[in-house]
């Protein structure tokens, strides 16, 4: 009786580490499958809004249901961001760099996941006194909703912010 439990434990011990591996398997290629989706997005069209100055590019990912947080406690909604977003792109003289990297990846269901993401941004601007550079170091969740095949940020809190700036030399 003694090793019929014993093998009852051995086998039920290597069918649960299956399964477990299992499912780690299949949710590690569907986290896989997820952020390189969301990696082509801010390495593609958030990148270019920047770089072409065409704030539509990024703009066309934010739903009418989009939420944000700044740091200070400040809120958006998708009708704030529309507005503020492009209030930067008149005065831009270049993005000399725009850097993004994940953190972390959290998927919530095949077509929802939550990402900690880091921009770097450095963008030269026209002011009064002349040309400056603005640095930007900001770290966001950002949560993404596939909806009809196509991908929004439904939500993007800000994390942590660092910003200098300085005149162009």
């Amino acid at each position: 009786m003694k090793k019929q439990i014993t093998w009852i434990a051995i086998g039920l011990t290597i069918a649960t580490a299956s399964s477990f591996g299992f499912g780690f398997a299949q949710s590690t290629a569907l986290e896989s499958t997820l952020r390189a989706e969301i990696d082509a997005i801010y390495k593609g069209d958030y990148r270019a809004a920047f770089v072409d100055k065409k704030p539509e590019l990024f703009l066309k990912y934010i739903p009418d249901d989009f939420i944000s947080e700044s740091i200070e406690g400040q809120k958006f909604n998708a009708a704030g961001l529309r507005q503020f977003f492009p209030s930067q792109f008149p005065n831009m003289v270049k993005t000399i760099e725009h850097n993004v990297s994940f953190e972390d990846v959290d998927v919530i269901s095949a077509t929802k996941l939550s990402a900690v993401v880091t921009l770097n941004t450095l963008i030269e601007y026209k002011g009064a006194a002349g040309n400056y550079l603005v640095n930007t170091i900001g770290t966001y969740r950002d949560v993404w909703e596939k909806r009809n095949g196509k991908w929004f940020e439904i939500e993007g809190n800000q994390l942590r912010n660092q910003t200098t700036s300085y005149r162009r030399p």
